[in-house]
Protein backbone atom coordinates (compact mmCIF):
# COMPACT_ATOMS: atom_id res chain seq x y z
CA UNK A 1 0.00 0.00 0.00
CA UNK A 2 2.89 2.35 0.67
CA UNK A 3 3.91 2.16 -3.01
CA UNK A 4 0.64 3.85 -4.00
CA UNK A 5 1.93 7.27 -3.07
CA UNK A 6 5.07 6.78 -5.16
CA UNK A 7 2.97 5.78 -8.15
CA UNK A 8 0.84 8.86 -7.56
CA UNK A 9 3.88 11.12 -7.65
CA UNK A 10 5.29 9.45 -10.72
CA UNK A 11 1.98 9.87 -12.52
CA UNK A 12 2.31 13.64 -12.15
CA UNK A 13 5.67 13.53 -13.93
CA UNK A 14 7.29 15.49 -11.15
CA UNK A 15 10.41 13.36 -10.97
CA UNK A 16 12.61 11.74 -13.56
CA UNK A 17 12.64 7.96 -13.73
CA UNK A 18 16.35 7.66 -12.89
CA UNK A 19 17.69 7.56 -9.38
CA UNK A 20 20.65 9.54 -8.09
CA UNK A 21 23.99 7.92 -7.55
CA UNK A 22 25.70 7.05 -4.30
CA UNK A 23 26.16 9.93 -1.90
CA UNK A 24 23.26 11.92 -3.36
CA UNK A 25 19.71 11.95 -1.98
CA UNK A 26 16.77 12.81 -4.20
CA UNK A 27 13.35 13.88 -2.98
CA UNK A 28 11.93 10.61 -4.24
CA UNK A 29 14.40 8.58 -2.22
CA UNK A 30 13.72 10.66 0.89
CA UNK A 31 10.00 10.16 0.46
CA UNK A 32 10.38 6.39 0.11
CA UNK A 33 12.48 6.27 3.27
CA UNK A 34 9.86 8.37 5.08
CA UNK A 35 7.11 5.99 3.96
CA UNK A 36 8.87 3.12 5.74
CA UNK A 37 9.80 5.22 8.75
CA UNK A 38 6.57 7.09 9.48
CA UNK A 39 4.79 5.87 12.59
CA UNK A 40 1.70 7.82 11.55
CA UNK A 41 1.29 5.73 8.41
CA UNK A 42 1.82 2.57 10.44
CA UNK A 43 -0.95 3.62 12.82
CA UNK A 44 -3.28 4.36 9.90
CA UNK A 45 -2.57 0.98 8.33
CA UNK A 46 -3.30 -0.80 11.59
CA UNK A 47 -6.58 1.12 11.88
CA UNK A 48 -7.59 -0.44 8.56
CA UNK A 49 -6.83 -3.89 9.96
CA UNK A 50 -8.91 -3.04 13.03
CA UNK A 51 -11.82 -2.10 10.76
CA UNK A 52 -11.42 -5.40 8.91
CA UNK A 53 -11.54 -7.20 12.27
CA UNK A 54 -14.73 -5.30 13.15
CA UNK A 55 -16.24 -6.52 9.87
CA UNK A 56 -15.44 -10.12 10.77
CA UNK A 57 -16.97 -9.62 14.21
CA UNK A 58 -20.14 -8.19 12.67
CA UNK A 59 -20.28 -11.06 10.21
CA UNK A 60 -19.96 -13.51 13.08
CA UNK A 61 -23.16 -12.22 14.67
CA UNK A 62 -25.15 -13.15 11.53
CA UNK A 63 -23.61 -16.56 10.84
CA UNK A 64 -24.51 -19.74 12.75
CA UNK A 65 -22.28 -21.11 15.49
CA UNK A 66 -21.50 -24.80 15.83
CA UNK A 67 -20.05 -26.28 19.02
CA UNK A 68 -19.43 -29.68 20.54
CA UNK A 69 -20.09 -29.73 24.26
CA UNK A 70 -19.33 -32.58 26.64
CA UNK A 71 -20.55 -32.43 30.24
CA UNK A 72 -20.64 -34.75 33.20
CA UNK A 73 -22.72 -34.06 36.29
CA UNK A 74 -21.50 -35.71 39.52
CA UNK A 75 -23.83 -35.38 42.47
CA UNK A 76 -24.46 -36.67 46.00
CA UNK A 77 -26.88 -39.61 45.82
CA UNK A 78 -26.97 -40.59 49.50
CA UNK A 79 -30.53 -40.76 50.67
CA UNK A 80 -31.82 -40.11 47.15
CA UNK A 81 -34.29 -42.50 45.73
CA UNK A 82 -35.79 -42.57 42.34
CA UNK A 83 -38.58 -44.65 41.00
CA UNK A 84 -38.76 -45.59 37.41
CA UNK A 85 -36.44 -44.78 34.58
CA UNK A 86 -36.86 -41.04 34.95
CA UNK A 87 -36.12 -41.04 38.66
CA UNK A 88 -33.09 -43.28 38.30
CA UNK A 89 -31.73 -41.00 35.57
CA UNK A 90 -31.86 -37.88 37.73
CA UNK A 91 -30.50 -39.63 40.83
CA UNK A 92 -27.45 -41.12 39.11
CA UNK A 93 -24.16 -40.20 40.75
CA UNK A 94 -22.64 -39.53 37.33
CA UNK A 95 -24.63 -38.22 34.38
CA UNK A 96 -22.46 -37.68 31.27
CA UNK A 97 -23.68 -36.09 28.06
CA UNK A 98 -22.23 -35.13 24.66
CA UNK A 99 -24.08 -32.60 22.50
CA UNK A 100 -23.48 -30.99 19.11
CA UNK A 101 -25.06 -27.54 19.35
CA UNK A 102 -26.00 -25.22 16.49
CA UNK A 103 -27.04 -21.65 17.32
CA UNK A 104 -28.52 -19.40 14.65
CA UNK A 105 -29.87 -15.86 15.20
CA UNK A 106 -33.10 -15.62 13.24
CA UNK A 107 -33.93 -11.97 13.90
CA UNK A 108 -31.83 -9.39 15.75
CA UNK A 109 -33.64 -6.22 14.75
CA UNK A 110 -31.51 -6.18 11.55
CA UNK A 111 -28.59 -5.06 13.72
CA UNK A 112 -26.18 -7.58 12.18
CA UNK A 113 -26.66 -6.14 8.68
CA UNK A 114 -26.30 -2.60 9.96
CA UNK A 115 -23.12 -3.64 11.74
CA UNK A 116 -21.71 -4.93 8.45
CA UNK A 117 -22.44 -1.58 6.77
CA UNK A 118 -20.91 0.30 9.70
CA UNK A 119 -17.68 -1.71 9.58
CA UNK A 120 -17.47 -1.26 5.81
CA UNK A 121 -17.78 2.53 6.19
CA UNK A 122 -15.19 2.46 8.97
CA UNK A 123 -12.68 0.68 6.74
CA UNK A 124 -13.28 3.05 3.81
CA UNK A 125 -12.86 6.05 6.10
CA UNK A 126 -9.54 4.69 7.37
CA UNK A 127 -8.36 4.06 3.80
CA UNK A 128 -9.05 7.70 2.88
CA UNK A 129 -7.27 8.88 6.01
CA UNK A 130 -4.25 6.76 5.10
CA UNK A 131 -4.18 8.31 1.61
CA UNK A 132 -4.30 11.78 3.11
CA UNK A 133 -1.57 10.90 5.60
CA UNK A 134 0.67 9.89 2.67
CA UNK A 135 0.02 13.21 0.96
CA UNK A 136 0.76 15.19 4.10
CA UNK A 137 3.93 13.17 4.65
CA UNK A 138 5.07 14.07 1.16
CA UNK A 139 4.39 17.74 1.86
CA UNK A 140 6.48 17.54 5.05
CA UNK A 141 9.35 15.74 3.31
CA UNK A 142 9.29 18.12 0.34
CA UNK A 143 9.18 21.17 2.63
CA UNK A 144 12.16 19.93 4.66
CA UNK A 145 14.04 18.85 1.52
CA UNK A 146 13.69 22.16 -0.29
CA UNK A 147 14.32 24.12 2.89
CA UNK A 148 17.73 22.46 3.05
CA UNK A 149 18.39 23.24 -0.62
CA UNK A 150 17.29 26.83 -0.21
CA UNK A 151 19.40 27.42 2.88
CA UNK A 152 22.45 25.77 1.33
CA UNK A 153 22.04 27.93 -1.74
CA UNK A 154 21.77 30.98 0.51
CA UNK A 155 24.90 29.82 2.35
CA UNK A 156 26.76 29.53 -0.96
CA UNK A 157 25.68 33.02 -1.99
CA UNK A 158 26.82 34.46 1.32
CA UNK A 159 30.18 32.69 1.03
CA UNK A 160 30.58 34.05 -2.50
CA UNK A 161 29.77 37.59 -1.32
CA UNK A 162 32.20 37.18 1.58
CA UNK A 163 34.94 36.17 -0.85
CA UNK A 164 34.16 39.18 -3.02
CA UNK A 165 34.36 41.51 -0.04
CA UNK A 166 37.69 40.02 1.04
CA UNK A 167 39.08 40.63 -2.43
CA UNK A 168 37.70 44.13 -2.18
CA UNK A 169 39.58 44.64 1.09
CA UNK A 170 42.83 43.60 -0.55
CA UNK A 171 42.15 45.98 -3.42
CA UNK A 172 41.34 48.79 -0.99
CA UNK A 173 44.57 48.20 0.91
CA UNK A 174 46.48 48.58 -2.34
CA UNK A 175 44.53 51.73 -3.20
CA UNK A 176 45.23 53.16 0.27
CA UNK A 177 48.91 52.47 -0.23
CA UNK A 178 48.71 54.35 -3.54
CA UNK A 179 46.69 57.14 -1.91
CA UNK A 180 43.57 56.54 -4.01
CA UNK A 181 41.31 55.43 -1.11
CA UNK A 182 40.94 56.14 2.58
CA UNK A 183 41.30 53.84 5.57
CA UNK A 184 37.61 54.34 6.40
CA UNK A 185 36.62 52.43 3.23
CA UNK A 186 38.58 49.41 4.46
CA UNK A 187 36.89 49.63 7.86
CA UNK A 188 33.45 49.88 6.24
CA UNK A 189 34.09 46.81 4.09
CA UNK A 190 35.46 44.86 7.05
CA UNK A 191 32.27 45.75 8.98
CA UNK A 192 30.21 44.37 6.11
CA UNK A 193 32.29 41.19 6.14
CA UNK A 194 31.70 40.81 9.88
CA UNK A 195 27.92 41.15 9.33
CA UNK A 196 28.14 38.55 6.57
CA UNK A 197 30.05 36.21 8.88
CA UNK A 198 27.29 36.51 11.48
CA UNK A 199 24.58 35.91 8.88
CA UNK A 200 26.54 32.98 7.48
CA UNK A 201 26.75 31.35 10.90
CA UNK A 202 23.01 31.80 11.34
CA UNK A 203 22.33 30.15 7.97
CA UNK A 204 24.70 27.27 8.83
CA UNK A 205 22.73 26.66 12.00
CA UNK A 206 19.47 26.74 10.02
CA UNK A 207 20.88 24.23 7.53
CA UNK A 208 21.78 21.88 10.36
CA UNK A 209 18.29 22.21 11.86
CA UNK A 210 16.63 21.60 8.49
CA UNK A 211 18.76 18.51 7.87
CA UNK A 212 17.87 17.19 11.31
CA UNK A 213 14.17 17.61 10.47
CA UNK A 214 14.69 15.78 7.18
CA UNK A 215 16.57 13.05 9.02
CA UNK A 216 13.75 12.73 11.52
CA UNK A 217 11.27 12.17 8.68
CA UNK A 218 13.45 9.67 6.81
CA UNK A 219 14.69 7.84 9.90
CA UNK A 220 18.40 8.28 9.19
CA UNK A 221 20.90 11.17 9.23
CA UNK A 222 20.44 13.37 6.15
CA UNK A 223 24.11 14.12 5.57
CA UNK A 224 24.28 13.30 1.86
CA UNK A 225 24.22 15.90 -0.87
CA UNK A 226 20.73 16.85 -2.06
CA UNK A 227 19.85 17.47 -5.69
CA UNK A 228 16.94 19.46 -7.04
CA UNK A 229 15.15 17.05 -9.38
CA UNK A 230 11.89 19.00 -9.56
CA UNK A 231 10.64 19.65 -13.06
CA UNK A 232 7.57 21.69 -13.87
CA UNK A 233 5.48 19.74 -16.41
CA UNK A 234 5.54 21.30 -19.88
CA UNK A 235 1.75 21.55 -19.85
CA UNK A 236 -0.52 21.93 -16.84
CA UNK A 237 -4.29 21.54 -16.75
CA UNK A 238 -6.31 24.71 -16.21
CA UNK A 239 -6.75 25.68 -12.59
CA UNK A 240 -10.49 24.99 -12.79
CA UNK A 241 -9.77 21.32 -13.41
CA UNK A 242 -7.84 21.02 -10.15
CA UNK A 243 -10.43 23.04 -8.25
CA UNK A 244 -13.24 20.77 -9.45
CA UNK A 245 -11.39 17.64 -8.33
CA UNK A 246 -10.73 18.99 -4.82
CA UNK A 247 -14.12 17.64 -3.72
CA UNK A 248 -12.66 14.12 -3.98
CA UNK A 249 -9.69 14.96 -1.77
CA UNK A 250 -9.03 12.07 0.65
CA UNK A 251 -9.72 14.07 3.81
CA UNK A 252 -13.06 15.31 2.42
CA UNK A 253 -13.96 11.78 1.36
CA UNK A 254 -13.00 10.54 4.83
CA UNK A 255 -15.34 13.09 6.42
CA UNK A 256 -18.17 11.84 4.21
CA UNK A 257 -17.47 8.25 5.25
CA UNK A 258 -17.40 9.37 8.88
CA UNK A 259 -20.96 10.71 8.48
CA UNK A 260 -22.05 7.43 6.88
CA UNK A 261 -20.38 5.54 9.72
CA UNK A 262 -22.16 7.64 12.37
CA UNK A 263 -25.53 7.17 10.66
CA UNK A 264 -24.99 3.43 10.61
CA UNK A 265 -24.26 3.44 14.32
CA UNK A 266 -27.53 5.28 15.00
CA UNK A 267 -29.44 2.64 13.02
CA UNK A 268 -27.55 -0.13 14.81
CA UNK A 269 -28.41 1.21 18.26
CA UNK A 270 -32.06 1.72 17.30
CA UNK A 271 -32.20 -1.98 16.48
CA UNK A 272 -31.90 -2.64 20.20
CA UNK A 273 -35.57 -1.69 20.58
CA UNK A 274 -36.75 -4.61 18.43
CA UNK A 275 -37.39 -8.16 19.69
CA UNK A 276 -34.89 -10.90 18.95
CA UNK A 277 -35.50 -14.50 17.90
CA UNK A 278 -32.84 -17.21 18.18
CA UNK A 279 -32.72 -20.88 17.33
CA UNK A 280 -30.68 -23.49 19.17
CA UNK A 281 -30.52 -27.04 17.78
CA UNK A 282 -28.86 -29.88 19.70
CA UNK A 283 -27.85 -33.35 18.57
CA UNK A 284 -26.81 -35.82 21.30
CA UNK A 285 -24.39 -38.59 20.26
CA UNK A 286 -24.21 -39.86 23.85
CA UNK A 287 -26.61 -39.66 26.80
CA UNK A 288 -27.57 -41.92 29.67
CA UNK A 289 -30.83 -43.09 31.24
CA UNK A 290 -34.14 -42.35 29.65
CA UNK A 291 -32.52 -39.41 27.80
CA UNK A 292 -30.49 -41.81 25.67
CA UNK A 293 -33.49 -42.30 23.39
CA UNK A 294 -33.82 -38.52 22.73
CA UNK A 295 -31.35 -37.76 19.93
CA UNK A 296 -32.13 -34.09 19.22
CA UNK A 297 -34.13 -31.07 20.29
CA UNK A 298 -34.86 -27.52 19.12
CA UNK A 299 -35.13 -24.39 21.24
CA UNK A 300 -36.66 -21.16 19.97
CA UNK A 301 -36.04 -18.08 22.14
CA UNK A 302 -38.05 -14.89 21.68
CA UNK A 303 -36.83 -11.88 23.65
CA UNK A 304 -39.00 -8.76 23.69
CA UNK A 305 -37.32 -5.73 25.32
CA UNK A 306 -39.81 -3.83 27.46
CA UNK A 307 -37.68 -1.86 29.89
CA UNK A 308 -33.88 -1.63 29.80
CA UNK A 309 -33.37 1.04 32.43
CA UNK A 310 -32.64 3.67 29.79
CA UNK A 311 -29.52 1.87 28.50
CA UNK A 312 -30.78 1.52 24.93
CA UNK A 313 -32.06 5.09 24.86
CA UNK A 314 -28.73 6.35 26.17
CA UNK A 315 -26.79 4.49 23.48
CA UNK A 316 -29.09 5.90 20.79
CA UNK A 317 -28.61 9.45 22.07
CA UNK A 318 -24.86 8.97 22.16
CA UNK A 319 -24.86 7.71 18.57
CA UNK A 320 -27.00 10.68 17.49
CA UNK A 321 -24.60 13.10 19.17
CA UNK A 322 -21.68 11.44 17.39
CA UNK A 323 -23.58 11.78 14.12
CA UNK A 324 -24.03 15.50 14.75
CA UNK A 325 -20.31 15.84 15.50
CA UNK A 326 -19.36 14.08 12.28
CA UNK A 327 -21.74 16.26 10.25
CA UNK A 328 -20.25 19.41 11.78
CA UNK A 329 -16.73 18.13 11.07
CA UNK A 330 -17.71 17.50 7.47
CA UNK A 331 -19.15 21.02 7.17
CA UNK A 332 -15.94 22.46 8.58
CA UNK A 333 -13.82 20.48 6.11
CA UNK A 334 -16.00 21.64 3.22
CA UNK A 335 -15.79 25.27 4.35
CA UNK A 336 -12.01 25.06 4.52
CA UNK A 337 -11.97 23.91 0.89
CA UNK A 338 -14.58 26.50 -0.13
CA UNK A 339 -12.11 29.21 -1.27
CA UNK A 340 -10.69 26.73 -3.77
CA UNK A 341 -14.12 25.68 -4.98
CA UNK A 342 -15.18 29.27 -5.58
CA UNK A 343 -12.05 29.96 -7.55
CA UNK A 344 -10.91 32.86 -5.40
CA UNK A 345 -7.30 32.03 -6.20
CA UNK A 346 -7.39 32.96 -9.88
CA UNK A 347 -3.68 32.93 -10.55
CA UNK A 348 -1.21 30.38 -9.35
CA UNK A 349 2.46 30.14 -10.11
CA UNK A 350 3.60 26.80 -11.64
CA UNK A 351 4.74 25.44 -8.28
CA UNK A 352 1.42 26.34 -6.70
CA UNK A 353 -0.40 24.58 -9.52
CA UNK A 354 1.58 21.44 -8.83
CA UNK A 355 0.78 21.81 -5.14
CA UNK A 356 -2.93 21.95 -6.03
CA UNK A 357 -2.47 18.84 -8.17
CA UNK A 358 -0.88 16.96 -5.29
CA UNK A 359 -3.89 17.78 -3.12
CA UNK A 360 -6.46 16.93 -5.75
CA UNK A 361 -4.99 13.74 -7.27
CA UNK A 362 -5.31 10.42 -5.44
Amino acid sequence: MRKTALSFLASLCLFPAVWAGDGVLTLRECFEKALHQSETLGIREESIRIAEAHYLQALGTALPRLNVKATETIQDTEGASGDGEVGRTFTRRSRPEVAVTLRQPLFQGLREFRALKVSSAEKQKNVFELDRARQLLFFDVARAYYTVLELEEEKGILQSIRGTFRKRIEELKERVRLGKSRESEILTTESQVASLEAELERVKGSVKTAREMLGFLTGEPAEAKLTDEFRVPPSVKPLEGYVASLTSRPDLSASQEAVRLARGRVSYEKGGRFPTLDLEANYYPYRVGFLSDIDWDLLFTLNIPIFQGGATKGRIREAQALLKQSELSRQEADRRAEPWQRGRERRLEPLARIDAALIAER
